[in-house]
């Protein structure tokens, strides 16, 4: 499969995860929402890590940045799932939905990728359409 399947099935399972998160998140407390989704974090580690990573790689950077990306997404999912269980799944999604706005600003400060026209443009419909999906 290539990079655009892989988006793809990511973009629909995101989707359900967003849902069943709100969905948990009626009957349960968020921070046992969180609890139980890290669980199946945890599954699929322990399958990768059993089912042979391959050669490791000890780069500083790049152990630091995946160790960081770990903490922000583990934080981030908290802080997902107490929004959830505070307000409607049909503001909460799309606006945290936001979130590829921040990678694409701290990739251009940080990493030196290119910002063109067309980038800024996708941005900006980007915000627009969370705002109408939001009201």
């Amino acid at each position: 499969m290539n990079w655009l399947g892989f988006s793809l099935l990511a973009l629909g399972l995101w989707g359900v995860w967003g849902f069943l998160g709100k969905a948990a998140s009626q009957h349960l407390p968020s921070q046992q929402v969180y609890l139980l989704a890290i669980s199946g974090h945890l599954a699929v580690a322990g399958y990768l890590f059993l089912g042979g990573l391959g050669p490791a790689s000890w780069q500083p950077w790049g152990v630091g940045a995946a160790l960081g990306a770990g903490v922000a997404m583990a934080v981030g999912l908290l802080c997902f799932f107490e929004a959830l269980a505070r307000g409607p799944a049909t503001v909460v999604v799309p606006l945290t939905a936001l979130y590829p706005a921040v990678t694409v600003v701290l990739s251009r400060v940080f990493l030196q990728e290119t910002l063109t026209l067309r980038h800024l443009a996708g941005l900006a419909l980007a915000l627009a359409a969370a705002w109408l999906l939001s009201e």
